[in-house]
């Protein structure tokens, strides 16, 4: 097998963690949402663990074979999982102040980016995957893929790649706004401080002016937001309450403002 084919099973193997993350949450929460990190229908993370044990299992990377001890396998899915699990949640926890997951309310959890009972689920699943479904997948490549193949390889990763721009281009810009309306905030709150240090009454008058300007400020970065930027923004988990407040209801906004829209273009048409 090479590059083209493996990159095939990457975005397969995706694809089918978005089935199990979307199905999983509409028994849930009775309502089917796309809870993957990017636009598309696939989850990355689950691509990267599924063709990381292939790897492991089925290429000789380590020495190991198709009889290789349940044991072992479970071992090494479930310790794999935890890292790329953890991994991935403290990057984008670090660049954009959110989660896609959190496990704060699972047993046994660590920082809630992981947590040993899902550890285990995965490290199961790990089990079937290696003994059972790679095999077939490595019996279908071969050592020189056909031309449909390539072909295919290079439409999946130009789709993968423009959705992983998009993705990060639109999470920059949400970004941006909340930090924008919070700093404008923290600039009002210092200059109400200053003017009013000789006065109670003002500072107290000064602060109850505060809720209209946050409510403002959200309403005109709400009006900004576009389609992709609320879906978005609707699937992170924010990790700082005053985050949370201010995208949340960037998120209530923009739906509202949109929903307006689209019925003000309606009745202009009838």
């Amino acid at each position: 097998m090479i590059i083209s084919q493996y990159f095939v099973g990457f975005v397969f193997f995706s694809f089918l963690g978005w089935i199990y993350e979307c199905t999983y949450c509409m028994l849930n929460t009775g309502t089917w949402e796309n809870r993957g990190f990017l636009f598309g229908p696939y989850c990355p993370i689950y691509g990267i663990g599924v063709m990381s044990a292939f790897f492991i299992f089925h290429s000789g990377v380590l020495p190991t074979s198709g009889d290789t001890n349940p044991i072992e396998i479970f071992l090494v899915c479930m310790i794999g999982s935890a890292i790329i699990e953890y991994l991935t949640s403290y990057i984008l926890e670090k660049k954009y102040h959110a989660r896609w997951w959190d496990y704060s309310n699972v047993p046994l959890n660590i920082h809630g980016r992981i947590a040993l009972p899902i550890s285990i689920a995965f490290g199961l699943a790990g089990v079937v995957i290696v003994r059972y479904i790679l095999p077939l997948f490595k019996g279908f490549g071969t050592s020189e893929p056909s031309l449909w193949m390539e072909l295919l390889s290079l439409a999946l990763m130009a789709v993968v790649a423009t959705d992983f721009g998009m993705t990060l281009a639109t999470l920059s810009s949400i970004v941006d706004k909340i930090t924008d309306v919070e700093e404008q905030f923290g600039d009002r709150v210092q200059w109400a401080y200053d003017r009013a240090s000789e006065s109670k009454d003002e500072l107290q008058i000064q602060l109850d002016n505060y809720a209209e300007y946050v409510k403002m400020k959200v309403s005109q970065a709400a009006g900004s937001l576009g389609g992709k930027e609320i879906n978005i923004l609707h699937r992170m988990r924010y990790t700082k309450d005053e985050v949370e407040y201010t995208a949340h209801k960037m998120e209530n906004l923009g739906k509202m403002l949109r929903k307006k829209k689209k019925e003000e273009k309606k009745q202009e048409s009838d």
